[in-house]
This record gives structure tokens, sequence and C-alpha cells, in this order.
């Protein structure tokens, strides 16, 4: 049987995993877009080189997939987890 503290304690950390996998989410976004952006400036091509800004950009949209991924299992886990529990 679960007590009052339990039942608070697993509703505090469903609330902070939802948190969680909502930021995963949106950072995630967040790497995709800023590597986007980098390459439309065409003086950062010129001043580091075409190899390095190609680099760098696909490492952080790499990332970014990485986490979109990280946050999209986690929001369906908490679904799967709402729907047993109704």
């Amino acid at each position: 049987m679960n007590t009052y503290r339990e039942k608070e304690e697993e509703r505090r950390m469903q609330g902070q995993l939802q948190f969680r996998s909502g930021l995963d989410l949106a950072m995630g976004v967040l790497y995709i877009i800023i590597p986007a952006y980098a390459m439309a400036m065409p003086y950062l091509v010129e001043e580091y080189g075409k190899t390095t800004v190609y680099t760098v950009c696909s490492l952080f949209s790499v990332y970014g997939l990485i986490r979109i991924g990280r946050g999209w299992m986690a929001m369906r886990k908490l679904m799967n987890r709402r729907k047993q529990g109704s």
C-alpha cells in the first residue's frame, strides 16, 4: 500500500521527468537551428574553412537529433505509464 509520502514523491518525480523530456525536445530543436543559422553565415565559412564549419555543424545536428530522440522516448514512456495507471 502506498503511503501519502510515497505518492507525493512519485508525483514529483513524474513532474521532473516530464519537464526533462520537454527540455530535451526543446534543446534538440535549438541544437538543430544553430547549425542551420551558422551555415547561412558566409563569413564563418571564409574565416574558419568549409570543412571545420561543416564538421561542427554536423556534430551539433547529430547531438540535436539525439536530444530529440531522448525526449521523445521519455514522453512516450510517460504516456504509457499514464495509460496503465488509469
